[in-house]
């Protein structure tokens, strides 16, 4: 009876694995073929390391439709740019670009990132004269969801290795205040600052590391299946729409908890809203440390640090008139460049230049006669959320001017 019982077991389980190598076949095989708007995001995903938090996984090969379009191939660093060397090319000066979402900027072609726009332009326009004759490499190390905290580790750990002349910061006002405090972010696989009594920075918390064997076999039958790549992106959808299924319910609830208040305030506060808040006047002050501090150590490594306030679609895609009469007006915002009015002065104050790409969007669109440029989003929803080609190729052109500026004032 036994033997009979394994002699079926064994047929079942010979069966599962037959359909499943087939269907794995498959897959393959038709996403050889499927035309690029109908290919789903697949083999990109990211894995908590000892000092900077999540980051993408090194030398992927996968494809991103989440939002845009792109074939990503990771370096052997986890970086979604170009191999790099770490000893810089004689006669080159080296940029490197720190920063989230904007700065890993899936969601176009790699070569038409901002990183490789800035290359371009300043290989194009910055190097033609007697007094400057050099060559430019622009490295981009950006990863989704990182704030200032582990952009800073980052810097340190990383990206001071490839010696930059220079390197730009980018900071986000619609969620790199939020991203450093552990207690709205609530994300145990990232580094938090804090700072003590005495006004000083201090490391909280570490990266949690899940190195369990349960992970080890997911993360190794992953990283060998098209299957399981293609089956994780709706899981993933579903995790992230029940998320925002549940803060819609607790925002529309009667009684808000501290931590949805916590949350109220900080988005806020990048529109100059909350600032009696002492919550609010902390994370401005952690945010400010943080950009202080990285600064310094910069410096001390004999380079130097640009901040890059990065632009927000509702501001510099819409018609000046719509901004100021209706959207403005129904959000409750004063000043809708608070954040930028707030960092350019920080950078007055300490010495640190400062590139503002909203003020330089919206002064390029509200010039117009007629119409704007989208310079975020992609389909149907043009206006809304990352760059696009159109926003890459603006502030590429943008740092590149920046930077070539400070060159010859030097």
């Amino acid at each position: 009876m036994f033997l009979i019982f394994i002699k079926k077991f064994s047929l079942v389980l010979f069966g599962l694995i037959l359909a499943l190598i087939v269907l794995e076949i498959t897959i393959r095989v038709l996403l050889s073929f499927l035309p690029e708007n109908l290919l789903p995001t697949y083999g990109i995903y990211q894995k908590s390391y000892p000092v900077v938090g999540h980051k993408l996984v090194p030398n992927l090969d996968g494809v991103w439709s989440r939002e845009g379009f792109s074939r990503v191939k990771t370096n052997s660093m986890g970086w979604n740019d170009y191999e790099r060397n770490l000893v810089k090319p004689l006669n080159t000066i080296r940029i490197a670009i720190v920063g989230d979402s904007f700065i890993e900027a899936l969601q176009v072609d790699k070569s038409k990132a901002v990183g490789q726009i800035t290359e371009f332009w300043l290989e194009e326009n910055c190097n033609n004269s007697e007094t400057l004759n050099s060559n430019f490499e622009v490295l981009s190390f950006g990863v989704s969801g990182w704030g200032t905290s582990q952009m800073y580790l980052a810097i340190l750990d990383e990206v001071l290795l490839f010696d930059p002349d220079y390197i730009l910061l980018a900071f986000f006002p619609g969620n790199d205040l939020k991203n450093n405090i552990y207690e709205v972010e609530l994300n145990p696989h990232k580094p938090y600052f804090e700072i003590n009594d005495q006004g000083e920075l201090f490391l909280s918390r570490e990266p949690l590391l899940d190195n369990s064997i349960k992970k080890f076999f997911y993360r190794f039958v992953r990283d060998r299946s098209i299957l399981v790549q293609v089956i994780r992106e709706p899981i993933v959808k579903i995790f992230a729409s029940n998320k925002n299924v549940v803060a819609e319910t607790i925002s529309k609830s009667n009684v808000k908890d501290d931590y949805q208040k916590k949350i109220e305030l900080i988005e806020g506060s990048s529109w100059g809203k909350n600032l009696d808040s002492k919550f609010v006047q902390y994370s401005w002050s952690l945010t400010e440390k943080l950009l202080l501090k990285t600064s310094q150590d910069i410096k001390s490594h004999n380079s130097e640090m640009l901040i890059m306030i990065v632009s927000r679609g509702e501001i510099v895609d819409f018609e000046r008139d719509y901004v100021f009469e209706l959207w403005a007006k129904d959000q409750k915002i004063k000043n809708i460049f608070y954040t930028e009015e707030r960092i350019e002065n920080f950078g007055l104050k300490n010495d640190i230049p400062v590139i503002s790409i909203s003020r330089k969007m919206s002064a390029f669109n509200w010039g117009k006669k007629f119409g704007t440029t989208k310079f975020h989003g992609f389909g149907d929803q043009l206006g809304h959320g990352h760059w696009n080609e159109n926003g890459h190729n603006f502030v590429g052109k943008v740092v590149g001017e920046e930077i070539c500026c400070i060159l010859y004032e030097e």
